[in-house]
């Protein structure tokens, strides 16, 4: 797990072929789960989080992929669902544009310097938006999974808890930023915090593709925190990590949670 690499999305702009119509369906009235944490003092630099098993933070977690002879990473939060199975991640962090990425995939809720104090968590089901699925759209790169039981029999949100989750609300909000960067100056073996991030705006290449525009925000993340959740102020998960520019290390990027990301949640909440 320790020499895992990130798992990074590929550049797909300018979009051609893409479809150039909005997000289907008519616009769609706020949705929420309840919350599950308080607030944070603000801070744009990625900060440690000394103890990943409070009840507050141990919702998020590493995620790890076999990739041929080798292990790639990602990051990921437990969402409160009928099944008490559902993790949100980056779209691209469970299918890379070409095959899902099914072959033993794993979550590690609370994931620190090698531990995995909730044990492991192994993907039975990888679900995506058909944007990112069909055409690589990254205003839609949303992931999800459905995790079985751990070693000790538990189900996720027994074992961590899980996170509630919006969609349909607007992007001027504030976010605490968790997630799992390998990249330097990190090395993976650590969650990382960026706390009540405030909405700057959107990346430029949002606008060449369909969809709602996607987030930016600063905070310095590097890969491997693709997949990492992004929190409003009632503690509602409101977006993912999806990727940043070397240029630019203090600005990332996620999409907008719309009518796409709650199908999503609803299609994994209904496995079993």
């Amino acid at each position: 797990m320790r020499n895992a690499r990130p798992l990074s999305v590929r550049p797909r702009w300018p979009g051609a072929g893409l479809p150039r119509s909005p997000e289907p369906g008519p616009p769609e009235a706020p949705h929420s789960y309840p919350p599950r944490r308080p607030p944070a003092a603000a801070s744009s630099a990625f900060e440690t989080v000394v103890d990943p098993t409070v009840p507050v933070t141990s919702q998020n977690g590493a995620i790890f992929v076999v990739l041929g002879l080798g292990v790639a990473r990602c990051s990921g939060t437990s969402v409160s669902a009928p099944n008490l199975s559902v993790v949100f991640t980056a779209g691209h962090c469970v299918h890379d544009g070409r095959h899902w990425l099914g072959h033993k995939w794993v979550f590690v809720p609370g994931y620190h310097h090698g531990e995995r104090p909730f044990g492991v968590f192994t993907a039975k089901w990888l679900g995506t938006t058909p944007q990112w699925l069909g055409h690589g759209n990254e205003n839609f790169d949303i992931g999800a999974a459905v995790v079985g039981r751990n070693e000790r029999g538990q189900r996720l949100a027994a074992a961590v808890g899980a996170a509630g989750i919006a969609w349909g609300l607007s992007p001027q909000q504030d976010f605490d930023i968790y997630g799992y960067p390998v990249a330097p100056p990190f090395d993976g073996s650590t969650l990382q915090h960026c706390a009540q991030t405030p909405y700057e705006g959107h990346d430029l290449a949002s606008f060449l593709a369909p969809g709602p525009l996607n987030l930016a925000v600063e905070c310095n993340v590097t890969g491997g925190a693709s997949g990492g959740g992004w929190f409003n102020a009632d503690g509602l998960l409101n977006s993912v990590t999806t990727y940043g520019y070397p240029e630019d290390p203090a600005t990332d990027f996620g999409p907008y949670f719309g009518r796409a990301a709650g199908h999503l949640f609803k299609q994994a909440a209904a496995i079993r």
